[in-house]
């Protein structure tokens, strides 16, 4: 599989973000991850939290994980589907250049 770090146009990044990082997060991750009650005070809800929150990797480790793992996520919930995955990896592998 191609996991190379792509640089894009940051426009690039953020529409990618709305068309496909976003739903996905909105089907899984944002009835915790949003507002004033955040668990772990980790927001899922915006481009600007999400794109620190997978950048720094932790995101990616836990939705990689195996139901039932010590911090798996989402909680409780399906393992995400590789399709998901490979959009939050591609997403996690895009940088931006004004």
């Amino acid at each position: 599989e191609d996991h190379e770090i792509k640089t894009v146009d940051c426009s690039a990044v953020e529409t990618y973000y709305n068309e496909n990082v976003a739903p996905i997060l909105s089907s899984h991750c944002i009835g915790c991850h949003s507002g004033s009650t955040a668990s772990a005070g980790l927001h899922l809800d915006s481009y600007t939290s999400v794109d620190s929150a997978i950048k720094s990797g932790n995101v990616l480790d836990r939705v990689n994980r195996n139901s039932g793992e010590n911090g798996f996520m989402p909680q409780g919930g399906q393992k995400l589907s590789n399709a998901n995955l490979d959009i939050l990896q591609t997403f996690f592998n895009m940088e931006c250049s004004e």
